[in-house]
């Protein structure tokens, strides 16, 4: 008898402890809402200070600022709606016994001001093309109340249900991160680049071969093609002498040289982008110019190639060789059992084996050398020709970066739009590595 009076003392408290839970998680969740009419952003140009709550971003046109109408970006408008209608989803479905469905309504409308956050680039865009450079964009507290209280409210929504519950409900969260980040990313790389390409053409963007933004022509194909050059040259010449020095560590390398060769290798992954630049400008630059006089100049297309070869090794090593250490030792004895030499069971078992390892660590070894820019500045010439293996070149990341300090208006945009273009060509690239990835493995087991 004393034992259920305990335990239909704990369920009561229990109860109560989720009802609190709710109540607060309702509040937490709707509070923002109430602050919908008060300062949320502050845009500052030049002597102008402007000051808009979330209402006015959902409805004003724009900011008047020197007789031009600086438009509100559209998404910014959409995630305003959204965090608001969010959130009120979150309370009425948590009230409906559904923290679930609550929890991730409450830590999407947590996620809106972000939006904002990142949209609020096309804006200082609009400014600077008016020649203004002094602009200060910042954000009020009920913007961070919103992110704040809207990720503790789904929290709590899903904790209602149990502390396994939301521990589940966290790992989810946070496994889905990286997929919300390559979304947010893809959609503010389109909304930024996708104007200056429907304004020039995708024609005359993509295949125009003159880059002058004071005549406003803008043709970047001496750039896409610098940089297939010189990233596919760095393939050429990094992932054999990678992938080989990976098997040396893990199949033939006595331990005190591999004790030796696998810091040294670790080593070059921490050196910084700019000595890399250094060592190239001061080696790599003079050694070319001195093997082709009359030539070139030493800061040339094969110059990139080098240093980028030499910057995506630690990668390919690193990757590489943990993928051939994780092959079990009962193949390789197999192998030998049969008959078979090392270096045969090596490269016709271990590195087999490994594939799907090693492609792994190719594929961040060419993200490394296509998104490479400080040493590569430092090297290229940056000049924009046609690429040619002794010629100055400019790279897509390169061209960016030289000019993005000085740009405006429409030549900004292009500059967003380059961007795009080299957000586009890694996808491209990562998804025919996995899929190459996947097709070898399903050949493997049929």
């Amino acid at each position: 008898m004393e034992t259920t009076m305990k335990d239909d003392a704990h369920l009561k408290r229990e109860r109560q402890k989720r009802k609190l839970k709710v109540i607060f998680a309702v509040a937490m969740g709707i509070v923002p809402i109430a602050t919908f009419f008060l300062p949320y952003v502050n845009y500052t140009f030049k002597d102008s200070t402007f000051v808009l709550s979330a209402y006015q971003i959902l409805t004003s046109p724009g900011i008047r600022f020197q007789g031009y109408l600086i438009s509100i970006p559209l998404l910014s408008k959409i995630a305003v709606l959204c965090g608001a209608v969010l959130a009120l989803t979150g309370g009425a479905l948590l009230l409906l016994k559904k923290p679930g469905l609550a929890g991730t309504g409450f830590v999407l409308s947590a996620a809106t001001p972000l939006i904002v956050l990142m949209t609020s680039s096309s804006i200082q865009t609009a400014v600077t093309s008016l020649g203004v450079s002094n602009i200060i964009i910042s954000y009020q507290w009920p913007f961070l109340l919103t992110l704040i209280l809207g990720l503790a409210a789904g929290v709590l929504a899903i904790w209602t249900k149990g502390g396994e519950k939301l521990a589940e409900s966290i790992f989810r969260i946070f496994a889905c991160v990286s997929v919300g980040s390559v979304v947010i990313i893809t959609v503010y790389m389109i909304v930024s680049g996708a104007p200056a390409i429907a304004e020039i053409g995708l024609g005359n963007f993509l295949f125009g071969t003159e880059w002058e933004p004071k005549s406003g022509v803008y043709g970047i194909l001496p750039l896409i093609l610098s940089s297939i050059a010189g990233t596919v040259g760095a393939v050429i010449i990094g992932v054999p002498i990678g992938i080989l020095t990976a098997v040396f560590l893990s199949e033939t390398a006595p331990k005190w040289v591999a004790s030796v060769v696998r810091p040294a290798v670790q080593l070059l992954a921490g050196i910084p982008s700019v000595v890399y630049g250094f060592f190239g400008m001061l080696i790599i630059v003079p050694a070319i110019r001195s093997m082709f006089p009359g030539q070139t100049i030493g800061d040339s297309l094969l110059a990139v190639i080098l240093i980028l070869a030499i910057m995506v090794l630690p990668t390919i090593v690193s990757v590489s060789e943990t993928s051939l250490r994780a092959v079990p030792v009962s193949y390789r004895e197999a192998s030998l059992a049969l008959g078979t030499t090392p270096v045969k069971t090596i490269f016709k078992v271990t590195v087999p084996a490994a594939k799907s390892g090693i492609l792994a660590g190719v594929i961040l070894g060419v993200g490394r050398a296509i998104g490479e820019t400080m040493a590569v500045i430092m090297v290229a010439g940056n000049v924009v020709q046609m690429p040619s293996i002794l010629g100055t070149v400019r790279l897509m990341t390169t061209g960016i970066v030289i000019e993005m300090s000085y740009s405006s208006g429409l030549h900004r945009q292009a500059l967003f739009a380059i961007g795009l273009v080299l957000f586009v060509f890694i996808m491209i690239v990562n998804i025919a590595f996995t899929y190459i990835s996947r097709k070898g493995v399903q050949m493997e087991r049929d």
